[in-house]
């Protein structure tokens, strides 16, 4: 009964208080999940507007944008499971640090993987 009710407005008011109570280990995973995503889309729209039309994108924009989500993923991962939502942020963490080499993509992606690495040892 309970799986078939709907939720009202309070949707998304529940998330925020969801997110006030995220676990200190899992915030380096969210922050740089969130990082890689809004630099890989706005450093596209930021192109975009340079040239006033739209342009392809960069593999590195590209990047950012897919293992963000996966970022993201590992996180909504983790609220269950720990331990596989770690390993999937660090998958996604190690591959940004390796496939995008610019200073941003490095940051967010050794935010993505000390995150991993510190759920994953606060589990043990």
């Amino acid at each position: 009964m309970e799986a078939t009710r709907t939720k009202s407005g309070a949707g998304f008011t529940q998330s925020w208080r969801e997110l006030a109570h995220t676990p200190t280990h899992q915030v380096p995973v969210l922050l740089g999940a969130v990082v890689a995503l809004l630099v890989g889309i706005l450093t596209y729209v930021f192109d975009a507007s340079k040239a006033g039309a739209i342009v392809a994108a960069s593999i590195n924009q590209a990047y950012l944008v897919i293992f963000g989500v996966i970022g993201l993923i590992g996180y909504a991962v983790s609220k269950q499971n720990v331990q596989n939502g770690s390993i999937v942020a660090a998958i996604a963490g190690l591959a940004m640090v390796v496939l995008v080499a610019t200073q941003l993509g490095l940051f967010a992606g050794l935010l993505l993987l000390a995150g991993a690495v510190w759920s994953l040892a606060s589990t043990r």
